[in-house]
């Protein structure tokens, strides 16, 4: 069924009036280690569990960023996930998130193609050098493998969006134009700023904590997944001089650089984004 609201989580689920138009996907949610979890398709998209594509957003955002991937949706089956709201205190967010993809009650194929944008990056990194078994291919967006190359900047920017009202209210829109870039359709715009501020401060932080100290860069050569890097050359937040740092540590990997977008191609760059992707996942379907 599409997305509508949810009385038992009132703050899990908007009311549809507040989904932008072209963001408006089916929605499920799963109870993985007894935490909430929301995953988006597209209506109408393949069921065909042998060509799923898992998707990972980034620090605030939720797997409905990826609605304009659904030109893909007809020989692929997407599942678009967003992490819990709230993570447990037991657990770093992203220790908490790649416990849930490899547990049970995620009900993941056995095998899967991985996308993950900017903090999604970081977690589809470590889920591939612990899983590389599981992957077919792995797409890594702006990615995030080590705070050394992140603009530091861009992250105490990016914590405005998690600020008590009115402060996020004010400041949230001009994060978004930072991240997305001059070519991010208003409605993505929108989506964006909608669904960071239903984020808590502490949950935020709690993520760019994970930013801070992430440091998989000399674990890179290890990785034995087909791997497409994807990446804006005015991203303001990760450098393209990282992304082509990534790229020289990953084992036969392949970087594509779209000139005009920002940290957010997917949702800002759609036909050339989609292209690229579509013919990767194409070349390793087996």
């Amino acid at each position: 069924m599409l997305e509508a609201s949810h009385p038992a989580s009132p703050r899990l689920v908007p009311e549809p009036e507040e989904i932008q138009q072209g963001y408006e996907l089916a929605f499920e949610q799963r109870m993985v280690r007894g935490h909430p979890i929301r995953l988006f398709t597209f209506p109408g998209g393949s069921l065909d569990a042998s060509s799923t594509v898992l998707c990972l957003p980034g620090l605030g955002a939720s797997g409905r960023s990826f609605a304009p991937m659904r030109p893909l949706a007809a020989e692929r089956r997407f599942l678009l996930w967003t992490p819990t709201l709230q993570t447990p205190l037991t657990h770093t967010p992203l220790q908490w998130n790649l416990a849930a993809l490899e547990h049970p009650d995620a009900r993941l194929p056995e095998r899967f193609a991985l996308v993950g944008s900017s903090f999604g990056s970081l977690i589809s990194i470590a889920y591939a050098l612990a899983h590389p078994e599981r992957l077919k291919a792995l797409v890594l967006v702006s990615p995030v493998a080590s705070v050394h190359r992140v603009r530091r900047w861009a992250l105490a920017l990016s914590t405005l969006v998690g600020m008590p009202k009115p402060f996020a209210y004010l400041f949230a829109p001009t994060v978004a134009r930072v991240l997305g870039g001059r070519h991010l359709p208003p409605e993505g715009r929108a989506e964006i700023v909608r669904e960071a501020r239903r984020l808590s401060p502490v949950e935020l932080l709690r993520r760019l904590q994970d930013i801070l100290t992430a440091s998989y860069l000399d674990d890179l050569e290890r990785l034995r997944v087909p791997t497409l890097i994807i990446h804006g050359a005015r991203d303001l937040l990760v450098p393209l001089s990282y992304a082509r740092d990534v790229a020289a540590r990953i084992p036969g990997s392949r970087l594509e650089v779209i000139r005009a977008a920002s940290h957010l191609p997917y949702m800002s760059h759609t036909g050339t984004f989609n292209a690229l992707v579509g013919e990767f996942l194409a070349q390793h379907d087996s």
